[in-house]
């Protein structure tokens, strides 16, 4: 007769530590590049919102727009948004600000995350 067989499940809590410590922390860093991401939108967001202030004005115009959103970009974007593109036009009726860029992925294999924002206001006017 064969000695029974040991059914233990010694060392199983190591193995499932393991596994959990994974899982929990990519949930975790898919969270923070979310919160990266959202960061990156918001920051494009504001300075499109004060290009399309400045290029808006009775006396406004495209490049003063476009010189305006760099700059607030450029304080507020730190490394967060790369490659920042950004177009400004001003007709008689309405002024637009697009800004394109991208976010760095924290998670391998994923790509750079796009960001994308466009504002549209209506000029001023004399009545």
């Amino acid at each position: 007769m064969s000695p029974p067989r040991s059914t233990s499940d010694r060392g199983s809590a190591s193995a499932e530590f393991a596994i959990a410590a994974v899982l929990f922390g990519l949930l975790l860093m898919t969270g923070v590049q979310f919160a990266l991401w959202t960061h990156a939108t918001h920051m494009a967001q504001a300075a499109a919102n004060t290009g399309v202030q400045t290029s808006r004005v009775l006396n406004g115009s495209a490049e003063a727009g476009n010189a305006d959103t760099t700059a607030m970009l450029a304080q507020l974007s730190g490394n967060v948004l790369h490659d920042p593109r950004i177009a400004v036009t001003r007709t008689t009726t309405t002024a637009t600000v697009q800004i394109a860029g991208k976010t760095t992925s924290i998670l391998p294999l994923l790509p750079d995350l796009p960001v994308s924002v466009t504002v549209t206001a209506p000029c001023e006017q004399l009545p």
